[in-house]
């Protein structure tokens, strides 16, 4: 789905809005509101594992319109327990960031979901920029959209991991002041750019590790 603040308060490091000039079109972008994958995007849930039948059809990255290719033009899986775990793979990654817009809101402000569908730097950076906010003042009013796509999965590495690729798009989410509802954006920041995610297993559940902005990259 994140270094959220690209505010002139503190030295939060923004996770989404980068203060940079924003990126080209995205394509397929799917927005957040109501996202309800394998592991329950915005209930109390989490993933509980490979839930896919090895050998299913569709393609981890399936769903949104973007096809099954890895961004060196390798297929990604398309078929047996590859396949399967990239099903749940796209799911937690849109619960993750579910649970981030629910989180930066201001409904959840601790980020108990988040803690649901991240860990190592992913997770830190969110639960930074969501102290950086309520230092701030302000929460997050609107939806962003994401076009994720399972670029590799890796049953073989311990823990087993992920990769997937996606074009973010914040243009319609924004710092706002709760109680004004007024606009808090920075004058300038990226509102659209390339990600790369990595998930791993841990305790038997894929959660996001790592999030990097390619801010140099359009989509």
């Amino acid at each position: 789905m994140s270094r959220l603040r690209a505010l002139w308060v503190g030295a939060v490091v923004p996770l989404i809005l980068f203060p940079v000039a924003g990126c080209g079109q995205a394509g397929g972008a799917q927005h957040l509101s109501g996202i309800s994958g394998a592991g329950g995007a915005t209930g109390d849930s989490v993933n509980s594992g490979i839930s896919a039948a090895p050998g299913d059809s569709a393609a981890p990255g399936g769903g949104n319109g973007t096809g099954g290719a890895t961004a060196g033009g390798a297929p990604a899986p398309t078929a047996g327990a590859e396949q399967a775990v990239g099903r749940v793979v796209l799911s937690t990654y849109q619960d993750w960031w579910a649970a981030q817009v629910k989180a930066y809101s201001g409904e959840d402000p601790n980020g108990a979901q988040v803690r649901v569908y991240s860990n190592g730097l992913a997770l830190a950076n969110v639960l930074q920029s969501l102290a950086g906010l309520r230092d701030a003042k302000l929460v997050m009013t609107g939806q962003p959209a994401i076009s994720p796509q399972v670029t590799s999965v890796d049953l073989n590495a311990s823990p087993q991991s992920a990769v997937i690729e996606d074009c973010v798009d914040v243009t319609g989410w924004h710092q706002s002041d709760p109680a004004t509802g007024s606009v808090k954006d920075a004058p300038q920041h990226l509102t659209r750019y390339r990600a790369k995610a990595v998930l791993r297993i841990n305790a038997g559940l894929w959660k996001v590790f790592e999030f990097n902005r390619e801010a140099g990259r359009t989509c």
